[in-house]
């Protein structure tokens, strides 16, 4: 099960087993008890529920998908995503590639004629691909043989082939459904992502929303306005929060010292960290840990 999850200072994923010679990878992921931060990245991603409900956060909407249901996301499109309320497990197969793999070379018929008008449409960030049509169907069917492959030698070519009829398959999608999202302001959606490139940049330093109003270049009242309208709560709510997802890594990834993960993430004493994870969590950090090595000890 793959839990990994790296960002550089500015929320882009650095996804792992993408490479210059071959750019997809595949990724089962469990999101029963994690939460993937606010992110973003130039990758795509043929992805699919494969147990429980995930839901997915996007600057503009709120997605679920349920079990059995395939999802695109398109490139650069900042989301967070989740187990759903009321499902008990949610863990999804994502199939992540760079655009480059099936457009080749720059300005490719491919690229102008097929890929970029997906790409550079801004009304397309979240696509629910159910099996109650045609293309849906044979969507579903192409990820499924997608993850067999993914443990295969020598199916490079194969891979490549299904991402490309999975690129035909979605376009039929996209114009049965006629999705027609709004979006933010190209400025409002920019500073957004400066605002979360610096809490993730500092998050282990003590910062204020004043420090945060200040990088951003707005006052500390629109840049509490501008994050609640797009993250539906505060600036210092969502860095709270970040410390604890950190942190939960950190306590189920590692054997640090709980007093040693406090410092680490940002909280100024283990006292405080205790109490705050414990009013998220509904549990101490040690019984965090001791959960999440008892659900290893299961598999």
């Amino acid at each position: 099960m793959d839990l990994s999850f790296i960002q550089d200072e500015n929320a882009v994923e650095l996804i792992d087993g993408i490479t210059y010679e071959f750019p997809y990878t595949m990724h089962e992921r469990d999101l029963s008890n994690y939460t993937v931060p606010w992110h973003w990245h130039e990758e795509l991603e043929f992805d699919y529920a494969y147990k429980g409900s995930i839901v997915i956060e996007t600057i503009n909407r709120t997605y679920t998908i349920r079990q059995g249901e395939g999802y695109f996301i398109n490139t650069n499109v900042m989301n967070t995503k989740r187990k759903a309320d009321k499902s008990a497990t949610a863990v999804e197969h994502a199939h992540l590639f760079h655009p480059i793999l099936l457009t080749g070379h720059f300005r490719s018929i491919y690229e102008t004629k097929y890929l970029n008008p997906v790409l550079k449409n801004q009304s397309v960030e979240v696509v629910i691909i159910r099996g109650n049509t045609g293309s849906g169907k044979e969507f579903l069917k192409l990820l499924h043989t997608l993850t067999r492959l993914n443990n295969e030698e020598h199916a490079e070519f194969q891979i490549r082939n299904l991402l490309s009829e999975g690129w035909t398959l979605l376009v039929q999608e996209l114009e049965m459904q006629r999705q027609k999202n709004l979006f933010q302001t190209p400025s409002a959606h920019e500073r957004t992502k400066d605002i979360l490139s610096f809490i993730h940049k500092h998050f282990k330093e003590k910062i204020t929303i004043a420090d945060i109003s200040v990088y951003a270049g707005i006052s500390t009242k629109e840049c509490i306005r501008l994050f609640k309208n797009t993250f539906h709560q505060t600036p210092m709510d969502y860095l709270i929060r970040y410390r604890i997802e950190q942190a939960k890594r950190l306590l189920a990834e590692t054997d640090a010292p709980v007093t040693n993960i406090a410092f680490m993430t940002g909280f100024q004493n283990s006292a405080y960290f205790s109490k705050t994870f414990k009013k998220y969590l509904k549990m101490a950090p040690k019984e965090f840990r001791q959960s999440r090595r008892m659900d290893v000890l299961i598999l």
